[in-house]
């Protein structure tokens, strides 16, 4: 609706003329009949039973109907004084979706660049694009300006804004970092988007599993466990400790591998009642029964093991 007010100071009217530009498309002359005329203009479809010496109602206005329009009010004889005013009447095409939001991941950690953008789609004029970080319009300097993309076919343009930041810790609150994009278009179109990103932070790996990792290779300790011989569990788990010691300390070229002698020693499981055949008498005379297969199978063990450890060298 188009309103031309004015005052006649005790003369007659004559006419109110329209233009849109240069071009007259509506006229409104009381003394003829019709009063009412109306000029086939594009962009200006004119409602004739809204319309009066005063008002001027526009019906299905487009992009086309945007420009200049006047209002020439003209008095009667014998003055024939004339007035004219101008205004600007913009028609907007607004977009279609909500603004976009794309290029930003989920998740961020301290010192990482945040960089993505910010798209309106298909509007005339373009919309008026803001950045927010935690509901505060961001830094200038954060901000990457861009021209409208124009669609030669309909004339609609796409706005685009960056955003290009380094994440820091007063960006993340309780570990969430928001930030949203708004399009505008005058006081007819708001919209917005917003993501939530969440701060990563690194993984703390416990020792316990890194030792464990670190021991799968070839010479794992862990291949005894294949032995299929359940009366060597008891020196299968007095290996592991006994190896750590003498790898830990080949490592430091601290000492030189053990004799068997040392070995043996250090084993005191290899006495254990595991490995001996068991039978009525004590202790004492369990040892004095032992028989030289049996000790000779002992040894084949230790010597199998050390061989696996490769703490002994055979020529």
């Amino acid at each position: 609706m188009l309103y031309c007010h004015y005052d006649m100071d005790g003369e007659s009217l004559y006419s109110v003329k329209w233009y849109k530009g240069r071009r007259e498309f509506y006229r409104y002359t009381p003394k003829e009949n019709p009063a009412m005329k109306v000029f086939q203009l594009t962009g200006t479809t004119v409602k004739r039973s809204a319309s009066n010496e005063t008002q001027l109602m526009l019906v299905g206005l487009g992009v086309m109907s945007s420009g200049k329009y006047s209002c020439e009010v003209s008095a009667d004889a014998p003055s024939f004084h004339t007035m004219i005013v101008t205004g600007d009447l913009e028609v907007c095409e607004v977009p279609k979706h909500v603004p976009f939001i794309h290029g930003i991941r989920q998740r961020y950690r301290l010192g990482d660049i945040v960089r993505g953008n910010c798209t309106s789609a298909h509007a005339k004029p373009p919309a008026n694009l803001t950045w927010f970080i935690n509901e505060v319009p961001a830094n200038p300097s954060h901000i990457r300006v861009y021209r409208p993309l124009r669609d030669h076919k309909t004339e609609l343009e796409t706005a685009l804004l960056g955003l290009h930041f380094v994440a820091s810790s007063h960006h993340f609150l309780n570990g969430k970092l928001k930030i949203r994009c708004s399009a505008q278009i005058h006081d007819i179109y708001l919209q917005s988007t917003e993501k939530s990103i969440d701060e990563e932070r690194p993984r703390v790996i416990s020792a316990a599993s890194s030792s464990s990792n670190g021991n799968s290779n070839g010479n794992s300790i862990n291949l005894i466990h294949n032995i299929p011989y359940d009366q060597f569990s008891q020196l299968d788990n007095e290996l592991p400790h006994v190896h750590g010691e003498v790898s830990a300390a080949s490592a430091a070229g601290s000492v030189s591998p053990l004799t068997v002698q040392q070995y043996l020693q250090r084993l005191p499981s290899i006495s254990s009642p595991k490995l001996l055949r068991t039978g009525s008498h004590g202790i004492g005379g369990l040892l004095a029964a032992i028989s030289l297969l049996e000790l000779a199978t002992g040894l084949l063990i230790v010597f199998y093991h050390l061989l696996k450890f490769s703490t002994i060298t055979v020529t």
